[in-house]
């Protein structure tokens, strides 16, 4: 947070009325020690010394003043000073920082608390950024850096818990590119995992397998060695809590994805928080527990 600096204060010791009065009290003690009785001498020589002492606490202050300016000034620099080594971020910065000023010039009072309010809501998207909490609303941008983290160097498995409530999940042209990026983890060597939970509709209970119209997806996916299992939502019913769509990235990342009833993406969170890693992880094997691996179901034709 920056703070205004102070007004620079003239040191006492250098104004004109100190130094005015300094000559003229040592004129007085030069004439008192020179022609005044001991006594006056005596009471002279405390009141000098009361002079120098409050002399000195008057400096002591100044320094102390001055001390505090310096430790203000290394604060206001050492943001952009640990932001200069990030080109991208300290660019981010500075765009910032000339709209900060722009909003604090601006005339209408209205606008600028509209403009203060807008800001408040960007700070906390800040703070959720800097706790490794990237979120994305109403938008597909997410799936860029979902294939970017899975063609990760490092990335060695990747499980996935997918809600498919409607036979339209991830059949659009953005989800069938993520399709296409899962399979290509799986020809680099990942180990891509997923359990599918089905809606009552995709799997009644009185069904040996998958319907028709969402079967076709499922063997694809494991033709193209993508590990699976499926689990009727109807049998997980009493631990709400399982029901997500969820993606664990290794040990280093958790995405989880809000759809609205037609399969579209409402919001989509990003968290490398490793509390937020092992709670997946709990719901996988959780959900392990109600999952049938598809190699076992009756294959459709």
């Amino acid at each position: 947070m920056l703070h205004e600096e102070p007004p620079h204060r003239r040191s006492a010791l250098l104004s004109f009325r100190f130094l005015f009065s300094a000559a003229l009290g040592s004129v007085l003690m030069g004439l008192v020690a020179a022609f005044g009785p001991p006594s006056a001498q005596f009471a002279m020589l405390g009141c000098l010394v009361s002079v120098v002492g409050g002399l000195f606490l008057a400096y002591l202050g100044q320094e102390e003043e001055r001390e505090r300016r310096r430790n203000m000034a290394v604060e206001n620099l050492s943001v952009p000073l640990a932001l200069a080594a990030d080109p991208d971020v300290f660019r981010i910065y500075r765009f910032f920082c000339d709209g900060l000023l722009a909003v604090a010039r601006l005339p209408e009072e209205i606008l600028r608390e509209a403009a203060v309010q807008k800001l408040e809501s960007v700070a906390v998207q800040i703070a959720e950024l800097g706790e490794g909490r990237v979120v994305f609303a109403l938008t597909e941008g997410w799936r860029t850096v979902y294939e970017q983290l899975l063609m990760a160097p490092g990335l060695k498995s990747y499980r996935s818990v997918a809600w498919v409530r409607t036979k339209d999940y991830w059949q659009d042209a953005p989800g069938r590119q993520s399709m296409r990026a899962n399979f290509e983890a799986v020809t680099r060597g990942v180990l891509v995992e997923r359990i599918v939970i089905l809606s009552r509709v995709l799997w009644p209970s009185s069904a040996p397998a998958p319907e028709a119209g969402i079967y076709p997806w499922l063997a694809e996916q494991h033709r193209r060695g993508v590990r699976l299992w499926v689990v009727r939502e109807a049998e997980i019913s009493r631990e709400p809590g399982l029901l997500t769509d969820t993606g664990i990235y290794g040990t280093k990342a958790v995405g989880v994805q809000e759809l609205d009833e037609s399969s579209r993406t409402l919001k989509f969170t990003l968290d490398v928080n490793p509390q937020r890693v092992r709670e997946a992880e709990e719901r996988w094997s959780r959900l392990l527990l109600y999952a049938t691996e598809f190699q076992r179901l009756p294959q459709i034709m």
